[in-house]
C-alpha cells in the first residue's frame, strides 16, 4: 500500500455520487476522508453549522479531521460502524474504507442531534473556536433532530456502503499491484490477464446482474435512477477492463483482424445509440453525416471499426460540456477499382488539446491535462488501441485540435467493395417541396445536405411568422425542430392535413400528439432514417433504453442445469433467466453436476470454467466420455476469461459455445434461443389463453382521460402508479392557483418552472394531452412568448382542474375495485 491513497483507487466523482445517493435516501450529510482524516470529496448535504462555521476556522478543521480519523480507527478495531458526538457537539457516524487490511479512508455521515441543543454548551464551543456565539447558536438550532433508531439504521447503512467502496478500491488496488508484477515478469502476462479478467468479471457479474433484476421490481423513480447508475458504472468499469485486455493483446501480437461482409450504415445505427447513451442529459447535439451513395456492402473487420468509432465518440462526448459531436463517414475510390478508402471522422466542440500535448495522445496510460481532467474517468488506453487497430488494418489516424475550441479525429482504412449499390435510395422521385424549420445550425446544415444529396427541393424558414405566410400548395413534407414547435406551428400543421410534418425531438423524449399528419422522430437524423420517412418505411425511432427487456419466447418445458462454484453467480444467472419460465437446477461443483446428469436429462447445460477440484473443462470431458445420452446436449461455458481465442479453446474441449461474464442478458438469451431444441421454445404471443387475457383485462385500471396502461408500465407497477396518482390528485387546486397567480403577476420564471413540473407529473400519470399543453407553454416561457402564455393558460388550467372530479370519483370507488380485483 506504499504511497497509494484512496483517490488513486477510486475517482472522486464516483465517491461523490455515492455520497449523493446516501444523502438522498437518509436526508443526512456525508463526506469521504483519507486515512489522515482530511476530506477528499466535497461534503454532501452539509449543515450551515458545520460548513459555514465549524469548518471555517483552522481549529475547527483540525478537530473535524481528528474526529473522523479516530472514529474510523475505532470502527476498524470493532469491525462495525461507530456513532459519536463530534467536537462540535453533533451526532455523526463513521465506517472505514479498508484495502489489504489497512485503512485508506472513511465514509462519514450524520450532522444531526437527538434532542434540542444545549445553548450554553454550544456557546462555549463557539468561544473555543473564535466563532460568533449568536450565529453559531442560531445555526445549531436549524440542525435536524432525529431519534436514535434512525441514527443506528443510517450507521448500519454507511457500514454497508463503506464495505462496497472497500471492495471497489481493493479490486483497483489488485489491478495496480498486478500491473507492477507484469512489468517485472512480462512472461506471466497471459496468465495475469486471464486471472484479472476472471477475478474482476466475477464480482461485476453480480453487480450488473443484480441491478438488472432489481430494475424489474416496483421502484420509485429515485431508486430506479440509483440502480441504473450502478448498472451504468459497472459497465463503465467493464469497458476499462476490456481496454486493458485489448491493449495487452495488441502489444503481445495476439490481436487478430477478422474481416467479414458488412454494411457500413449498420455500424452508424449501432454507434448512434451508444453515443446517445453516453450523452445522456448533456447539452450536446449529435450530428451524423453519411453519404447515401456509400457502397452498400464492404469487406472488413466491422467489429474493430465500430470499436474505434465508439472510442473516438466516447472521448468526444467525455470532453465536451455543450455544443455538438459530429460523426461523419465518407469514402474515396482506390486506383485498383476493387477497393475504397473508408474515411471516418469524429469532431467535437469540447476542450481541445494543446499543441505540445498532441504527441502524447497515442502514449499508453496517459491522460492529458490531468489537473483539469482528473474527474474524467479512463485508462488513457483508448486512443492507443484506436491507433494500433487502424495500423493493423493498413490505415492511418489523424488529429486536428484547437485548445479550448474542440478536436477532430479521423482515420482512413482500405476496404474491399462487395456491393457497389448505394446504401440508401429514395424509391420515388419527389415533385413536391419540403419545408425546414430548424434553429440549430448543425442540424439545419445536415438536413439541407440530405435534401441536396437526394435531390429534394426544399425551402428553409426562420420564424413561425414566415412559416404562416408560406404557400403550401406544392409542399408535402415539413421538418420542424421541437424548439420551434409552438402553438402557431401546431395550428399550421393542423390546417394543412395533406402535408406530413416531422417533429424532431431529443433521443429520450416521450412526446405524443393527437395530430394525424404529425410524425415524431427522434434525433439524430441521417441518411437511413431520413430516407425511410420519404419511403414510408418503418424504422427504429431513436434511442432504446439498455434496461428494456424483449423476451420473445418462454420455454416452460425446458430443463436447464447451471454449474458455478459461486453462489452469487448462480443467483444472478437464475434470476436473469426467470422470465423464460424454464425449469432450472443449479449446483456448485463439477462433481455435483455429474451426479445431477446421472439421474436427469437436461436440454442445456451452462458450465462455469474455473472451479476448484473439477473445473468446467474436466467436467465436460467426463460427461462427453461416459454419458452417451449427453453426446448431443449443448454445454455452454460460463467464463470470466475474456482473452482472445477462448471460444475456440472451449469448442476443442467438447463445449458448444460460451457466455462471457458479466452476463449480458441479450447475449445469454441469444445463446439459449440458438441451442435450445426448437420444440421447447414457445413464442410469448402464442402462449396467451383466453383465461389469461380475461384475467389481465379484469386487472386493468381504467380512468377517464388517462393512459393508465402506459403510465403503469413507465412507473414499473400498479402500486407505485396509485401512490403517484394520489399525490398528483391532492395538489391539483393548489398547483393550479400557483400557475394562475404567476401568470397574472408576470413572473415568467416561476411560471415556466411550474408548467415544467406539471408537464413531467402529468406525463407520469398518463395525462398526455395536459402534458403536451404544459410542454408547449414551457417552451413559450423559455422563449419569453408572454402573449401565448396569457392566451392559453386558462385552457391549460381548465384541462388540469377537470381531473379533480375524475380522480375524486376514482379514489372513492377504488377500495371496492381493489377488493374485487384481489
Amino acid at each position: 500500500m506504499d504511497e497509494i491513497s484512496l483517490i488513486d483507487l477510486i475517482d472522486v466523482d464516483v465517491l461523490e455520487k455515492i455520497q449523493e445517493s446516501f444523502s438522498g435516501i437518509t436526508g443526512m450529510a456525508a463526506i469521504t476522508i483519507d486515512a489522515t482524516g482530511k476530506a477528499i470529496t466535497e461534503g454532501t448535504n452539509f449543515t450551515d453549522f458545520c460548513m459555514k462555521y465549524t469548518r471555517s476556522t483552522d481549529i475547527g478543521c483540525r478537530r473535524c479531521e481528528e474526529c473522523g480519523r479516530q472514529a474510523a480507527q475505532t470502527a476498524f478495531e470493532t469491525g462495525q460502524s461507530v456513532s459519536y458526538t463530534c467536537h462540535g457537539g453533533l451526532i455523526e457516524y463513521a465506517s472505514p474504507i479498508i484495502v489489504d487490511g489497512q485503512i485508506v479512508g472513511a465514509f462519514i455521515g450524520g450532522q444531526v442531534l437527538t434532542e434540542a441543543p444545549d445553548i450554553l454548551k454550544f456557546k462555549a464551543i463557539a468561544g473555543e473556536m473564535g466563532i460568533d456565539p449568536l450565529r453559531y447558536i442560531y445555526a445549531v438550532q436549524k440542525v435536524n433532530i432525529v431519534d436514535r433508531d434512525t441514527i443506528d439504521k443510517a450507521a448500519h447503512f454507511i457500514h454497508v456502503i463503506s464495505g462496497v467502496i472497500s471492495e471497489m478500491a481493493y479490486s483497483k488496488y489488485k489491478a495496480i499491484q498486478s500491473g507492477f508484477e507484469i512489468k517485472k515478469a512480462a512472461q506471466l502476462k497471459s496468465d495475469f490477464l486471464a486471472n484479472m479478467s476472471h477475478e474482476i468479471r466475477t464480482p461485476m457479474n453480480a453487480v450488473i446482474g443484480m441491478a438488472e433484476m432489481a430494475l424489474r421490481e416496483e421502484l420509485t423513480p429515485t431508486a430506479r435512477g440509483y440502480i441504473n447508475q450502478i448498472k451504468s458504472s459497472g459497465k463503465a468499469l467493464l469497458a476499462i477492463i476490456n481496454d486493458i485486455l485489448d491493449f495487452s493483446k495488441i502489444e503481445s501480437g495476439k490481436m487478430d483482424i477478422r474481416p467479414v461482409e458488412y454494411q457500413p450504415l449498420d455500424i452508424v445505427a449501432d454507434v448512434a445509440n451508444i453515443i446517445m447513451t453516453r450523452i445522456g442529459d448533456k447539452d450536446i447535439e449529435l450530428v451524423i453525416k453519411a453519404p447515401p451513395e456509400l457502397p452498400k456492402t464492404l469487406f472488413g473487420d466491422d467489429i474493430r471499426i465500430k470499436q474505434i468509432i465508439v472510442n473516438l465518440s466516447n472521448n468526444a462526448v467525455k470532453f465536451t460540456k455543450k455544443g455538438e459531436v459530429v460523426l461523419a463517414l465518407d469514402y474515396e475510390e482506390c486506383d485498383d477499382g476493387e477497393n475504397i478508402e473508408l474515411i471516418v471522422s469524429v469532431e467535437d466542440t469540447g476542450m481541445g488539446i494543446k499543441k505540445q500535448d498532441l504527441e502524447k495522445l497515442f502514449t499508453s496510460f496517459q491522460q492529458l491535462d490531468s489537473k483539469r481532467n482528473r474527474n474524467i474517468e479512463g485508462t488513457g488506453l483508448g486512443l492507443v488501441i484506436c491507433k494500433q487497430l487502424v495500423d493493423l488494418m493498413g490505415g492511418a489516424i489523424n488529429v486536428e485540435s484547437e485548445y479550448g475550441k474542440g478536436s477532430k479525429f479521423s482515420f482512413r482504412i482500405p476496404q474491399k467493395v462487395i456491393n457497389r449499390e448505394a446504401s440508401i435510395v429514395i424509391n420515388e422521385k419527389l415533385e413536391s417541396k419540403t419545408i425546414i424549420f430548424v434553429q440549430n445550425k448543425s442540424l439545419l446544415m445536415e438536413l439541407e445536405r440530405l435534401m441536396e444529396d437526394f435531390g429534394i427541393e426544399y425551402v428553409s424558414v426562420k420564424s413561425s411568422e414566415e412559416l404562416r405566410l408560406k404557400n403550401v400548395s406544392d409542399v408535402k413534407y415539413m421538418f420542424v425542430d421541437h424548439m420551434c414547435f409552438e402553438s402557431s406551428v401546431e395550428e399550421f400543421i393542423r390546417k394543412n392535413p395533406d402535408m406530413t410534418a416531422i417533429l424532431l425531438v431529443g433521443f429520450k423524449a416521450d412526446m405524443q400528439f393527437n395530430i394525424p399528419n404529425l410524425m415524431v422522430v427522434k434525433k439524430p437524423v441521417y441518411a437511413s432514417n431520413f430516407a425511410a420517412i420519404y419511403n414510408h418505411q418503418d424504422f427504429v425511432n431513436g434511442f432504446k433504453e439498455d434496461t428494456d427487456e424483449n423476451f420473445e419466447f418462454i420455454a416452460p418445458d425446458a430443463n436447464i442445469l447451471i454449474v458455478d462454484d459461486n453462489a452469487i453467480n448462480l443467483t444472478v444467472t437464475k434470476g436473469l433467466l426467470e422470465p423464460l419460465k424454464m425449469n432450472i437446477d443449479s449446483v456448485t461443483s463439477g462433481k455435483d453436476a455429474i451426479n445431477k446428469i446421472s439421474v436427469k436429462k437436461y436440454d442445456l447445460v451452462f458450465m462455469d470454467h474455473m472451479m476448484p477440484e473439477l473445473d468446467g473443462v474436466d467436467t465436460t470431458h467426463i460427461i462427453r466420455r461416459f454419458y452417451e445420452n449427453y453426446a448431443d446436449v449443448p454445454i455452454i461455458a460460463l467464463t470470466a476469461n475474456a482473452v482472445d481465442g477462448v471460444r475456440d479453446m472451449f469448442i476443442e474441449e467438447g463445449m458448444n459455445d460460451f457466455v462471457a461474464k458479466p452476463i449480458e442478458l441479450r447475449n445469454i438469451i441469444g445463446i439459449i434461443k440458438k441451442w435450445l431444441p426448437a420444440d421447447k421454445i414457445h413464442r410469448i404471443a402464442d402462449t396467451k389463453t383466453s383465461d389469461m387475457e380475461a384475467k389481465s383485462e379484469s386487472r386493468k385500471l381504467e380512468i377517464e382521460d388517462l393512459d393508465t396502461e402506459h403510465a403503469v408500465k413507465m412507473l414499473g407497477g400498479e402500486g407505485l402508479f396509485l401512490d403517484v396518482l394520489r399525490d398528483y390528485y391532492g395538489i391539483i387546486e393548489k398547483k393550479a392557483d400557483i400557475i394562475k397567480k404567476s401568470c397574472e403577476d408576470g413572473n415568467i420564471k416561476k411560471y415556466t418552472i411550474e408548467v415544467h413540473a406539471l408537464k413531467s407529473a402529468s406525463r407520469q400519470i398518463g395525462a398526455t394531452k395536459l402534458a403536451d399543453m404544459a410542454a408547449r407553454l414551457e417552451m413559450c416561457g423559455k422563449s419569453g412568448d408572454i402573449a401565448v402564455i396569457k392566451a392559453d393558460t386558462d385552457m391549460l388550467l381548465e384541462e388540469y382542474r377537470h381531473y379533480t372530479p375524475i380522480l375524486r370519483e376514482f379514489f372513492e370507488s377504488y377500495s371496492n375495485y381493489h377488493c374485487d380485483d384481489v
